[in-house]
């Protein structure tokens, strides 16, 4: 941004004209699209209610974008203040989704396919203000890592070698593409799905498997961060991934496909899920195998990404 544009804005800033300065970036220089994305932003952070949402709604399908998508920015403000001007169908969706993230209960407020409350699993171990990106005038702050399990291995009662591997048959199911599109393509992600149960796919599929310590965890634990694996973030990011409610709306999706009909909630709570970490690991992984007893399948994921 220039000088002079900096000093302008500046100007407008102080002296409260919002109006001209969503004008700037609805209208302004052509050749500069960046500075009006800034500017764009800038309003959603500072600016009223109206003016905010009207910022946000001119990059309403953004899904992905530094410093975020701007109706991940716009939300950090309660749903209240900013419904009355919300006119965008995609921007209320999103913006709505990131309140339940943000912990706001909207049942009754509006209707979505996907629940407006967080389900008790989803709230366990989800911590807004870790786990969402906090954005100030020129930039955002927060690092939304998916890395599981982690340290947890260690705390974990019952942490083990893997069994020996054993023969076990490969299963042609839906949500496995899904599985493995749920970040970018060009990382190194693996999905699976197996008639067998998590232990015994766990022991399959697991690289250094003689050296790998094993755990039973409930899929709560591991949601977090297989959410912010769906948004796309990978090693350093900041928040330039696909915004929180992209990740939730994906997890969702999946987790749908692997129930096969039948209520995500009561899915999620018969899931068996065992995860395992190699000697060394660092940055971005994943490693999570979950079970349903009931369909006598395990869906696994492996991911990793160092760079």
């Amino acid at each position: 941004m220039t000088t002079a544009s900096y000093r302008n804005r500046s100007l407008l800033i102080e002296e409260g004209r919002w109006a001209d300065l969503l004008a700037l970036a609805a209208d302004g220089d052509e050749t500069v699209p960046g500075e009006r994305r800034e500017l764009a932003h800038l309003l959603a952070v500072q600016a009223p209610p109206a003016v905010a949402v009207a910022a946000a709604e001119l990059y309403p399908d953004e899904e992905v974008g530094f410093p975020g998508p701007l109706w991940e920015v716009l939300a950090q403000r309660p749903w209240r203040d900013l419904a009355p001007h919300l006119t965008h169908p995609r921007v209320r969706e999103m913006v709505a989704q990131t309140r339940v993230l943000h912990g706001e209960d909207l049942r009754g407020v509006l209707t979505a396919e996907i629940p407006l409350v967080l389900q008790p699993w989803e709230s366990a171990h989800w911590d807004p203000e870790w786990d969402i990106p906090e954005y100030h005038s020129t930039g955002s702050a927060g690092s939304q890592m998916w890395c599981f399990p982690g340290w947890l291995i260690e705390h974990l009662p019952g942490g083990v070698p893997l069994p020996e591997p054993v023969a076990i048959e490969a299963v042609d199911h839906p949500a496995v593409p899904v599985l493995a599109g749920l970040n970018d393509p060009h990382r190194p992600i693996r999905a699976y799905a197996f008639r067998a149960t998590a232990w015994a796919t766990a022991a399959t599929i697991a690289a250094d498997r003689q050296t790998c310590r094993a755990a039973e965890v409930p899929f709560a634990r591991a949601y977090p961060h297989l959410l912010h694996l769906a948004t796309g973030f990978g090693p350093y990011a900041v928040a330039e991934g696909g915004g929180q409610a992209t990740g939730r709306l994906a997890v969702w999706r999946v987790l749908r496909l692997m129930a096969g009909g039948d209520p995500v909630p009561a899915f999620v709570a018969r899931l068996r899920c065992v995860t395992w970490r190699r000697p060394g690991e660092h940055l971005c992984y994943l490693y999570l195998a979950m079970e349903d007893p009931a369909q006598g399948l395990t869906w696994a994921i492996s991911a990793s990404a160092d760079d």
